[in-house]
């Protein structure tokens, strides 16, 4: 059976993309699979001189925040009666969704997206939108539903024009 894999970090956007592949997974009988990517933090994190524990306490927090990221689908999953693997990985998130899409030949893609606009995702990245370039299936972009509409209605017209 061919899984549909969700990407998530805990946003909302995230947690709206999970909630649209568990309703996917029921529709179609499909298992699925959940992947949260973190990574190892680099720099000095503008510290003049940054210690040792400080970054192991940040790397420990970044990894527990991802455990519990996974455990949280995990529950979701089991309580709509989904089959459900894991995959906890370390680097570039897009990256790393799309070797895991790849690796077990998944069906669906499904991520979420801050709706950052134009500009915003030029200057900041975005992971939705490499995931979406780079990915071996089909990807569903699932919005934040936090977002607010009108903020929705303008971007859409700014990037229409």
């Amino acid at each position: 059976m061919r899984e549909i894999l969700v990407a998530t970090d805990g946003s909302p956007a995230a947690q709206a993309a999970l909630e649209e592949a568990l309703a996917l997974s029921l529709a179609t009988g499909s298992g699925l699979a959940v992947i949260t990517v973190w990574r190892a933090l680099q720099g000095d994190f503008g510290l003049a001189y940054p210690s040792t524990a400080v970054l192991a306490d940040i790397l420990d927090a970044e990894r527990t925040h991802a455990e519990v990221t996974l455990g949280v689908a995990v529950e979701q999953a089991v309580e709509a009666g989904v089959p459900i693997i894991t995959f906890l990985a370390t680097g570039d998130p897009a990256e790393s969704i799309c070797a895991y899409a790849t690796e077990i030949d998944a069906r669906l893609v499904a991520v979420g997206t801050r709706g950052h606009g134009t500009v915003a995702a030029l200057l900041l990245g975005s992971v939705s939108q490499a995931v979406v370039r780079h990915a071996p299936c089909p990807v569903l972009v699932v919005r934040d539903p936090h977002w607010p509409r009108e903020e929705r209605s303008q971007a859409h017209a700014t990037v229409d024009v």
